[in-house]
Order: C-alpha cells, then sequence, then structure tokens
C-alpha cells in the first residue's frame, strides 16, 4: 500500500447540493411504519440528513460491491488481489448548530479529512475520516465527521470478532427486527448500493458475513429517534457513536438509552453491537 498516494486525496473536496423534500422524509417514516406526517416548514429529525445529498454515479462506474469506485472522492485503497476491500461505516461525531427544515434548499461540503492505516486482530485496516459540513445559506446546520474502514477481503465465512457485553442499565429501549425489505427501503432512500444491506450471496462468498447486514447509520438513526420520542423538549447539539459489532438480518436488536445521553444498541445475544453519546 502506497500511504504516499493515498495521501494525496487529504483535502480533497465534494459539494452537493440538496432539497430537503416533505416527500423523502415522509417515505423515510413509513419505513419505520408510522405515517407520514411532514409538510413543508417542519424541522428534520436529527441524522436525517443521510437520507439527502445523493451523488449520480453511472453503473460502469460503481465496484463490485455497489458503492462507486475507489480513486474518485474516496483514496483508491487497496490491499492487493482482486477483490476489493471490505467497507464499513465505523462511526461519526455530528455538532449540530440550527434546524435543517423541510424545503430547505441545503448545501454539503465533504472534504478527506486524514487517511490512516492500522493493524487489527483480523488483518490490516485503513480509517479514512471524512468532515460533511451541512449549511443553508451561509448558515451552518450541522458539522459531521464521519469514519469509514477498509479491510482486507474476506478469506472465508465467518471470522467476526466477537462483541463485549451490552450493559443492562438503560432507562428505556425499543426493540427493532430487520428483515430484507425494510434493509432494502433504507437503501434505496440513502442511495445505498452496498450490496452487504440486499444480496445475502454476496454477503456470504464476498464478505464472510452469514447474512445481511443492518446499515450503520441506520442503527445510528434509530437511536436519535428513540431519545427524541422519549424527550421531546431536548435539543440535541452534539451526537457520537462507535459501531462495536455488525446487526445482521434477521435477528431483532434493542436500542437503549438513559436521561443523561448514554446509549447503545445490543444484538440478539445481548452483546454491544453500538455505543452513543447524546449531547443536549
Amino acid at each position: 500500500m502506497d500511504l504516499n498516494h493515498l495521501n494525496q486525496w487529504i483535502g480533497k473536496e465534494l459539494v452537493v447540493e440538496a432539497l430537503i423534500s416533505a416527500e423523502t422524509a415522509n417515505l423515510m417514516q413509513a419505513t419505520l411504519n408510522r405515517d407520514p406526517s411532514f409538510v413543508i416548514g417542519d424541522e428534520l429529525p436529527p441524522a436525517w440528513h443521510w437520507l439527502y445529498f445523493h451523488t449520480p454515479t453511472r453503473a460502469s462506474d460503481l465496484g463490485i460491491e455497489g458503492h462507486p469506485k475507489l480513486g474518485g472522492f474516496l483514496p483508491p485503497v487497496s490491499f492487493g488481489g482482486d477483490k476489493p476491500p471490505r467497507r464499513m461505516w465505523a462511526g461519526g461525531k455530528l455538532q449540530f448548530s440550527r434546524p435543517v427544515s423541510i424545503g430547505d434548499h441545503a448545501t454539503k461540503r465533504s472534504t478527506v479529512r486524514s487517511i490512516t492505516p492500522k493493524e487489527g486482530r483480523s488483518g490490516h485496516l485503513v480509517f479514512v475520516v471524512v468532515e460533511h459540513e451541512v449549511s443553508v445559506g451561509s448558515q451552518r446546520c450541522l458539522l459531521e465527521q464521519q469514519t469509514i474502514v477498509y479491510r482486507e477481503p474476506a478469506e472465508k465465512e465467518g471470522g467476526i470478532a466477537d462483541a463485549p457485553p451490552a450493559p443492562k442499565d438503560g432507562e428505556f429501549s425499543a426493540e427493532y427486527t430487520p428483515d430484507p425489505v425494510m434493509l432494502f427501503r433504507y437503501s434505496a432512500l440513502t442511495n445505498n448500493g452496498h450490496r452487504i444491506h440486499y444480496d445475502v450471496d454476496f454477503c456470504r462468498s464476498h464478505e464472510g458475513y452469514p447474512d445481511l447486514v443492518v446499515h450503520g447509520p441506520l442503527t445510528a438513526t434509530l437511536i436519535l429517534d428513540l431519545f427524541c420520542h422519549q424527550y421531546p423538549d431536548k435539543k440535541i447539539v452534539g451526537f457520537e457513536y462507535q459501531s462495536r459489532s455488525p446487526l445482521f438480518n434477521p435477528h431483532p436488536f434493542t436500542v437503549h438509552g438513559k436521561e443523561n445521553g448514554q446509549a447503545w444498541v445490543s444484538n440478539h445475544m445481548g452483546e454491544l453491537a453500538t455505543s452513543a453519546k447524546i449531547r443536549y
């Protein structure tokens, strides 16, 4: 791996504009099994900006895994061989300055901030941090640092690291049961072509996963959604989350939270999938 070559992508920018439509937000509500209710002027829930700001990519410019080929906006990470690296949304930090509202014309400016190779228990890793600034006019609405991790291709099915046990002192919780339709609809809403969310054969033969993977941003969205439902009057100003282990179809998972902003997600075996902190 030529790190000097990869470092040429640090500072690379991508600017995308979007109309924050009620239709898209209402489709998300339907995906969460709720009646559509958003109208022009309503505030967009925190982290629902992930439904917008998509860049059209020609089919010929997609990799075998369904993502845009590396080497455009994101660095061309490679571990050698014919298979592409495995990509996961590892976590992130969000700072909310002002709400984004339905009907806004918003701009997202994305910048590659760092590229860091590391050694993990499963082999070589490369962490790429991308900063996203969402603004309406001259006003910043949110600043996000997204961490993407690239891993070596899987040799065979299995090999998923054991997850630590999840805490048991949550003050409120909600259980969700993923299914292929739910995952497909969220992929469509976020323009996410990653095959780990809808192609079970690809999951097993290329990624070493036992079944479809629940989206990291969907899990993070559900954490914030539950906290907002529990405390509708609290104004969220910050959110940090880290993926600790994947969640898989068709196993249920549970989102837990506490009034102090501590939150986490446990899988069906009581293991920790995601840890988070909400600030208000």
